[in-house]
């Protein structure tokens, strides 16, 4: 029955394609690095891309038709809604920009260029949002900077500087590259190792940031992290091919899988209902777990097993044949940007275990995983790279951006 419905559900989008409203080509962007829908289910998409004009883009999924949200005049680096939609978080270099998302006015930009200023100092490399509390977002700096900084979007001002204290012992500390909030309070950060050991994932309670623990996760930086529905494990992913699997509670490794060598982890996830969790690579591959085969407690089974490097996956979900690379990719058709050669973003739909995969051949799978066949439809959506990928919270749009200039927008009917 399920499986049914998914081919109806695809097959509608499919029918539609040509017909007006139902796909939409939404251009005027250049490469698309990440989209995200409305939180609340408002019918609101955002967009950002890594050149000037049309950087940050706020969409209205039912006209097609977009606000520009004008002050970055640079790459965004990431993007998100916050304050309960209320409001739009970019980042830009090293600045953090708060937007109306009715109007598109720029609310607050925190952070500054002055070596005094509250804000980094150097281009900001994360941004996560407090789900629980969604008027708070993390900022991580790159190298040189190294700040972690929580800022209150709603009043647009920085209500935390968490790591301070360890930039005041003058001690080593790695640049943080992915976070997620596993809590209202607790935040998890991967990092990478630039400084000489390994890549560390980090735990901080922003009420009180003098109790950070930190504990070694892989030997390579850590490229994805994500945080199981119940927020008692994490799961990382690294440039060595390995992914990490952490009990917060413990503060320790469960054990570690891999993808496969000569391979980098490009994205992490766990399903909605909790019972699966991916890592896709760029070897245009992701592989699927349950987590009722593969245990994600310090159980027995998994003392007698130092190594689970060699659990079989449940499913490998394949995008085919890894994408040729080139230095200067727009004068070579078909090739695409070193790291972007495979699998470069997953999400699940919240409401089924279906996940949703976007490859740098252009193409977007989508896999339940449930089925021994699990590819309910592959469709090729980008002419270049599919660098993203969102699904709405009421599952009733997915969204790509890719490197051909276009944001596609599915609607789903059910």
């Amino acid at each position: 029955m399920q499986l049914h419905v998914l081919i109806h559900q695809v097959l509608l989008l499919l029918s539609l394609m040509t017909g007006y409203g139902s796909l939409k080509c939404l251009q005027g962007v250049r490469k698309v690095l990440d989209v995200k829908f409305h939180p609340e289910g408002l019918p609101q998409l955002v967009s950002c891309s890594n050149e000037a004009p049309n950087e940050l883009l706020l969409f209205n999924l039912l006209s097609g038709r977009a606000i520009q949200l004008r002050g970055h005049n640079t790459k965004i680096q990431s993007t998100s809604f916050a304050v309960k939609g209320a409001s739009v978080v970019s980042c830009g270099s090293n600045l953090l920009k708060v937007w109306d998302c009715i109007t598109g006015s720029c609310l607050y930009t925190l952070g500054g260029d002055d070596q005094n200023s509250v804000g980094h100092t150097q281009k900001i490399n994360a941004m996560a949002v407090n789900k629980w509390q969604s008027c708070l977002v993390v900022t991580s700096g790159a190298k040189g900077d190294g700040k972690l900084l929580l800022w209150n979007a709603l009043r647009g001002e920085l209500a935390s500087d968490l790591n301070s204290n360890l930039r005041s012992q003058d001690m080593v500390y790695p640049s943080i590259d992915t976070m997620e909030f596993c809590s209202e309070n607790l935040l998890a950060c991967g990092s990478d190792c630039d400084y000489g050991g390994s890549a560390v994932v980090q735990l901080w309670d922003i009420e009180s940031p003098e109790s950070y623990l930190s504990f070694s996760a892989s030997d390579s930086y850590i490229t994805s992290l994500k945080i199981n529905p119940a927020g008692n494990t994490i799961i990382t992913g690294s440039g060595d091919g390995t992914i990490g699997l952490f009990d917060i509670r413990a503060c320790s490794a469960i054990n570690h899988l891999s993808v496969g060598s000569g391979s980098e982890v490009t994205s992490v996830s766990f399903s909605n209902c909790g019972t699966y969790f991916s890592a896709s690579s760029t070897s245009n591959n992701t592989l699927v777990w349950d987590t009722r085969l593969v245990p994600l407690s310090h159980t027995r089974d998994v003392l007698r097993s130092k190594d689970m490097r060699f659990f079989r996956p449940l499913h490998c979900l394949s995008h085919g044949k890894q994408m040729p690379t080139a230095e200067y990719t727009s004068q070579l058709p078909g090739h695409v940007d070193e790291g972007d050669q495979g699998v470069n973003a997953t999400q699940w739909l919240h409401n089924q275990p279906v996940l949703v995969t976007a490859s740098g051949d252009g193409s977007v799978g989508m896999w339940d995983v449930t089925l021994g066949k699990p590819c309910v439809r592959h469709i090729v959506t980008h002419n270049r790279c599919a660098n993203a990928v969102a699904v709405a919270p009421n599952d009733e749009y997915i969204s790509t951006g890719g490197s051909d200039q276009k944001v596609v927008s599915f609607c789903l009917t059910f």
